[in-house]
């Protein structure tokens, strides 16, 4: 079980990946997406080629503070994206690039991931990634950790 949660005093919002069959070619997990007493969980299982599960692990761990990113295996079920801290990218009523250069440096970067469910699952129309979704944001240390976790669970099951 590896859990990676918002990067809070208090976190209350949390994506949890449980294995549940690995074998030589392929992964079977079942992901719950928490998100405080104000909503459900959520949560499906997926069915993954293993070398596609340890691509999107190790994708994840290549994310940069300056590029967005849309992370997926081959196999429907899961897409996480990932919007950066500091991008090139409108804020309305601020323009382009509304916190300056030098005072980005002062800040700790924390990435924003959101892990996407796949709708075909419930929907049966065709694989789509624009299922329910959760938004976390976390510090390259917590990513580092849920991976390498992920990665010791699959190579010890």
């Amino acid at each position: 079980m590896a859990i990676l949660k918002d990067y809070a005093s208090k976190p209350n919002c949390e994506v949890e990946i449980n294995l549940t069959l690995v074998n030589d070619q392929s992964v079977k997990f079942r992901i719950d997406f928490r998100s405080g007493p104000a909503f459900p969980e959520v949560h499906t299982e997926i069915l993954c080629l293993k070398r596609d599960f340890f691509k999107l692990l190790d994708d994840l761990k290549q994310i940069d503070i300056t590029h967005l990113s849309m992370l997926e295996h081959h196999d429907p079920g899961l897409c996480v994206y990932h919007i950066p801290q500091f991008g090139k990218y409108y804020y309305p009523g601020y323009g382009f690039l509304q916190i300056p250069e030098h005072e980005r440096n002062e800040w700790e970067p924390r990435y924003k991931l959101i892990f996407v469910l796949d709708a075909y699952e419930k929907n049966n129309f065709g694989p789509r990634e624009c299922g329910p979704a959760l938004c976390l944001v976390v510090k390259m240390a917590q990513i580092n950790e849920f991976v390498d976790t992920l990665k010791l669970e699959v190579n010890n099951f």
